[in-house]
């Protein structure tokens, strides 16, 4: 790395611009009128993984030299912060907007210069990005990048700010156990140079600040990326995949899935869907798009330590629709596009920046017919609206709070739920076009197919025993559910949470299993753990049918767990379950779990004699049901008490004070 003196630019062959428009203008009218244009199936290069670089330069501070030069304090475009849906009255009306009303975005105060680079030769990259420590607790307000191109440099570009994690979803899993705080990624035609500016709130540097290059390298397929792409689905009338366009695969991009780890969250139902863009060059080669989305995979996974690339989907400027994260084809996987809505939703990032640029209409086809495609396959109008509700975020812009609720367009922008310009003010006023293109698309497709229907049903559940459920009193046990005619394989997911936090909603999913042909699923669940388990079946082309419950069930919290008073001992017996139970005469003498969430029912373990006494269940304070344990001898007896609702607090079980000893061995919180 060196500090960058004026250089020599080069010139690069492009294609011309007036052959592109009428290229693009041809075709897309073709497309709209519904005539299918014949191509030539000729032999192309196989795309192949490709392993990208990644160059990580710290930046420092300050560099009081940098801050003297000329330009060093310009405003930035690209991601400042507007209101929701300005210049889009189609998010309301459903009539396109135009584009000519479009207003002038005001930046607002960005906070104070924490940290400014010298401009930086670098090898030459594609996509870059700026990230920091994720447990700095720095607010930082503004990042702005500018690169050399062509021995030009880019004016500043202000780059999206969104969070440690995946806004909604849980970050402290292992998934995320590397991730870094940082900013979307900004692409580029090829720079070779680079300059970092960031603000704070208080001027100070976030820790472990670094701008990371990515060249994600070259494959013989790059030039055919508009051939390289999986036809479209066969007419098995109202499956879903009738209108679903021309995608490059992961294969196809050359995404090298080293970089990618187990990637388990899946929304159940699609709610909306985002549209998104990725900042930087307008001016990139059809041939170059590929190693775009290559970088933009690599900056999310090795830069930002996420497990697989943030969007579902990625549309260039010449109407080619990538896959962006796996499976996106078939299924319904969580994604990063809008942090605090991720779940229920998927992302189309066009490529782009449409703040300073007008999105081709090839673009925008390619768009459409994503939304129409998903839309049919969900089941939704797409000039309708949905309400949303806010996930937990950190760093990710949401102008809602955790919890609420808002009512927002099925097809929305970026900045309608998140600070933010992305997807630019361009593009902004073409939604109108989208969701009536889309629209368009959907009810021909119902006309023609009839409305979507699976072509396998759900699968129907063998009732779980009463040691299986509500409580799973083994940590091991095995659950059913019957065959599905026309089913290939199953797939097994869960939900789950543990005793003091909420159950995910019943829209987010993991995988426990993406193929079985078994029509059972053996389960280990640790102590204290809630889990919901669903199966549900694949049709031998890949469409995957509704899902459908098998057991909602929840383990024993371990006593390490409980909080005891005085009073209480620990005995043992081969009889009592667990061949133990905590035993107490005084009166007042109580065991506490303290913040438990969303429980139904109290369930209870332990033995009883006729000369023993009585316990009192109380929840959040309020006493609900005296037990008598007076009762003939037994090891392992059962209490239940079912609550008129799920309740938040402490559980306390207080012995009444009788003078007689109660024994407990244990103590379930189920929330069904």
């Amino acid at each position: 790395m060196r500090e960058l003196t004026d250089m020599p630019g080069d010139t690069r062959g492009r294609p011309s611009a007036a052959r592109l428009t009428v290229a693009t203008t041809t075709v897309c009218a073709l497309a709209l009128a519904g005539v299918v244009v014949p191509t030539l199936s000729l032999p192309v290069p196989e795309a192949h993984a490709v392993s990208p670089d990644v160059e990580h330069v710290d930046v420092d501070g300050v560099d009081r030299a940098a801050e003297k030069q000329a330009g060093a304090l310009d405003d930035a475009v690209g991601h400042e912060h507007v209101a929701p849906e300005e210049g889009d009255p189609s998010a309301t009306t459903g009539q396109p907007a135009d584009e000519t009303n479009v207003e002038e975005h005001s930046e607002k105060d960005e906070g104070e210069l924490a940290a400014l680079s010298t401009r930086t030769a670098t090898d030459e990259f594609l996509v870059a990005g700026v990230t920091w420590d994720a447990a700095d607790a720095t607010e930082v307000t503004e990042v702005a990048v500018r690169v050399r191109e062509d021995g030009r440099w880019t004016p500043w570009q202000s780059l999206g700010i969104d969070g440690i994690g995946q806004g909604d979803l849980d970050t402290s899993s292992e998934e995320f156990a590397d991730a870094r705080a940082g900013t979307e990624p900004i692409v580029s035609t090829g720079a070779d140079g680079v300059q970092v500016r960031v603000k704070t709130a208080d001027g100070d540097s976030p820790a472990g600040l670094k701008v990371d290059l990515v060249d994600p390298g070259t494959s013989a397929a790059d030039a055919h990326v508009g051939d390289d792409g999986l036809p479209a689905a066969s007419a098995n009338a109202g499956n879903g995949f009738e209108i679903k366009p021309r995608i490059v695969s992961r294969a196809g991009w050359g995404a090298d899935e080293s970089l990618s780890g187990s990637w388990p969250e899946y929304s159940k139902k699609l709610r909306a869907i985002y549209v998104h863009h990725t900042v930087g060059t307008n001016s990139y080669r059809e041939s170059q798009s590929a190693a775009l989305v290559r970088g933009i995979y690599a900056y999310h996974t090795r830069s930002r330590g996420w497990p697989d690339i943030g969007y579902q989907f990625l549309v260039d400027k010449y109407g080619n629709i990538f896959e962006g994260r796996k499976k996106s084809r078939y299924d319904n996987p969580v994604g990063a596009q809008a942090g605090g809505y991720n779940t229920g939703t998927i992302g189309i990032s066009a490529m782009g920046n449409f703040e300073t640029a007008r999105p081709t209409s090839a673009l925008l086809n390619a768009i459409s017919k994503v939304v129409a495609w998903k839309a049919y396959q969900y089941h939704f109008n797409v000039k309708g609206s949905t309400t949303l509700v806010t996930g937990g975020s950190t760093g990710s812009g949401t102008r809602a709070d955790p919890g609420e609720k808002v009512r927002v367009p099925r097809v929305l922008m970026h900045r309608t739920t998140n600070e933010t310009a992305c997807p630019g003010r361009y593009l902004a006023a073409k939604m109108g076009t989208i969701r009536n293109n889309a629209e368009s698309r959907r009810r021909a497709a119902i006309d023609r197919y009839g409305p979507q229907v699976s072509p396998v049903d759900a699968p129907t559940r063998v009732s779980p025993t009463s040691a299986q459920a509500p409580v799973q009193w083994s940590g091991t046990t095995t659950y059913k559910w019957k065959p599905v005619r026309g089913a290939s394989h199953y797939q097994v997911l869960y939900r789950r949470a543990f005793w003091n936090s909420d159950m995910p909603s019943t829209n987010n999913w993991r995988m426990m299993t993406s193929r079985t042909t078994r029509t059972s699923i053996t389960v280990s669940t640790s102590s204290g753990w809630s889990r919901e388990i669903a199966v549900r079946a694949v049709s031998k082309d890949s469409v995957r049918g509704p899902m459908r419950s098998v057991v909602r069930t929840s383990r024993p919290v371990h006593p390490n767990y409980w909080t005891f008073s005085s009073g209480w001992k620990k005995v043992t017996k081969g009889s009592y379950y667990g061949d133990r139970a905590y035993q107490t005469t005084r009166g007042g003498s109580y065991i506490r779990l303290g913040s438990a969430n969303q429980v139904r029912r109290v369930v209870l373990r332990g033995p009883t004699n006729p000369v023993d006494g009585k316990l009192q269940v109380r929840v959040g304070g309020k006493a609900y049901k005296t037990l008598d344990f007076s009762q003939a001898s037994a090891g392992n007896r059962k209490f239940t008490v079912t609550l008129p609702r799920s309740l938040d607090g402490t559980v306390t079980l207080r012995k009444v004070n009788d003078g007689k000893k109660v024994r407990i061995s244990s103590i379930a919180l189920t929330r069904w």
